[in-house]
């Protein structure tokens, strides 16, 4: 069954992290081998995250990656670009403040994308609340090493204030360990983006087996 089939809300309460392959961390290793860990771990929902020019080679990964998601129920998402998300075949694109309006991306996008939508504060995250947009992502919640030049840390308040705003599902991000990730959740996201804690790690599927299993644990 593809993904874009099963609603977002069902796969983060099933499986609750949000594994984000970010190609400027660990350009040695294999996109598409991240990914398969990480399905084999149990994780549904990925994306591919490219900074730099946006060549052939990105591409055919971000074909490839699309294709093995579908095949098992999974969402795969493209960071930015709507057009590379499009023509991959992708679940969709997940859009930053300052990358396509969502409405511009809706007219480019079949109409079986998805698309995710980063915000920083209230006002923005007000405003995503009327967008069409299948998911808001909201953050940095920790101080985070993935950016440049991060947004202001939010912490996990700001989470709970969003999530009085909307009905979409929630995606946390920035800064969040296995360690922090159960309070995130506590705070009233659906699940946890990470990067760094999980592309970094010496085992990545083994890791993502271990933050999933912390945030299901009962205990939370």
């Amino acid at each position: 069954m593809s993904g874009k089939h099963i609603p977002l809300a069902q796969l983060f309460r099933e499986n609750p992290l949000y594994a984000i392959w970010d190609t400027g961390l660990r350009p040695e290793f294999s996109g598409l081998a991240a990914l398969e860990a990480w399905l084999r771990a149990g994780v549904k929902v990925m994306q591919y995250r490219h900074k730099g020019p946006f060549r052939r080679a990105h591409f055919e990964e971000c074909a490839a990656m699309a294709k093995k998601s579908r095949e098992v129920g999974g969402a795969f998402f493209v960071n930015d670009r709507a057009d590379i998300a499009e023509l991959c075949g992708a679940d969709g694109v997940h859009l930053g403040q300052e990358d396509l309006p969502v409405e511009k991306a809706r007219a480019f996008l079949a109409a079986e994308r998805r698309i995710g939508y980063s915000i920083h504060n209230l006002e923005q995250a007000r405003r995503a609340a009327a967008l069409r947009v299948d998911y808001i992502a909201i953050g940095p919640v920790f101080p985070t090493a993935t950016k440049e030049n991060p947004d202001p840390v939010v912490g996990l308040e700001m989470i709970a204030q969003v999530r009085s705003l909307t009905t979409k599902p929630l995606v946390a991000i920035g800064g969040i360990t296995m360690e922090n990730a159960p309070a995130v959740l506590q705070a009233g996201a659906d699940a946890v983006a990470v990067i760094r804690d999980l592309v970094m790690a010496e085992d990545i599927e083994a890791r993502a087996r271990d933050i999933l299993a912390a945030l299901k644990s009962p205990a939370r």
